[in-house]
């Protein structure tokens, strides 16, 4: 699955990393049966496509992230890596291949190197339970641009593309993140990790879907992402990005307290 994004223009036509496997073993049965030089055809009866977390492929190699165990969402994940139809090795918890399936897969933002890589340290950093919660197939946080500038910012639409090998997703919904490209005028990803940690404190806190849609649910991100230990990023966001006292809908993050 990836996405592609289309502007309509108006005016102009126009997570700890465990080797378990390496080399190959042709005889002795490994990880719940699973060996390596095994043919993919055998492997997918035992780990069926339709159960994958995350997926890529590069030419002959490819890459599939299952639960471990199948089962459970929160528990853990295991990538196995196939090389021209056989399974060549698999780790436990390799957070930074899932991110690499993950945003290739959810994510359009690959374009523009600021708020891509923010994104990809918010996901190696936070908690590995609110990691896999985000990053879960049946509901999924989709990362996508918004336009602020050029005829743009009227409309865009996006588009999922799927591939006769992406395994079935969003049967429990998804998380639309919206960010802006006036982001990537930060100098360096701190500022937009602030932002990015915060979006995704409303997905773990489940924010929109209990109706938290005020300003206490704006300061309980904020003090879940300083407990995740994005504090400095939280500060950067603030100065650079966050609303000044007195602008429309401004949510103060120290309200003061009437008698």
């Amino acid at each position: 699955m990836r996405i592609l994004i289309f502007l309509l223009f108006f005016v102009i036509l126009g997570h700890v990393s465990t080797t378990l496997a390496s080399g190959i073993k042709k005889d002795n049965a490994g990880f719940h049966g699973v060996f390596t030089g095994m043919e993919e055809d055998r492997f997918f009866k035992i780990y069926p496509m339709a159960k994958a977390r995350t997926y890529r492929q590069n030419g002959p190699d490819e890459w599939v992230t299952f639960n471990e165990p199948l089962k459970n969402n929160f528990h853990g994940v295991v990538t196995f890596y196939i090389q021209n139809g056989k399974i060549s090795q698999w780790k436990l918890n390799d957070r930074p291949e899932v991110i690499e399936e993950y945003l290739g897969e959810f994510c359009s933002l690959q374009g523009f190197p600021i708020i891509y890589t923010a994104i990809k340290d918010v996901l190696q950093r936070m908690p590995y339970g609110d990691f896999l919660n985000v990053t879960g197939r049946q509901r999924p946080v989709i990362f996508t641009e918004f336009y602020d500038s050029g005829t743009a910012r009227f409309a865009s639409s996006s588009e999922f593309i799927i591939s006769k090998n992406d395994p079935p997703c969003c049967r429990e919904g998804f998380t639309i993140v919206k960010l802006g490209l006036g982001l990537g005028l930060a100098k360096t990803p701190v500022a937009v990790e602030g932002v990015v940690a915060h979006e995704l404190a409303h997905r773990v806190l489940d924010s929109i879907r209990k109706g938290h849609v005020d300003c206490d649910a704006e300061r309980a991100a904020n003090r879940l992402i300083k407990k995740w230990g994005f504090t400095k990023e939280f500060r950067e966001a603030s100065k650079i990005f966050g609303q000044k006292k007195g602008d429309p809908a401004s949510c103060q993050e120290n309200p003061r307290k009437h008698p």
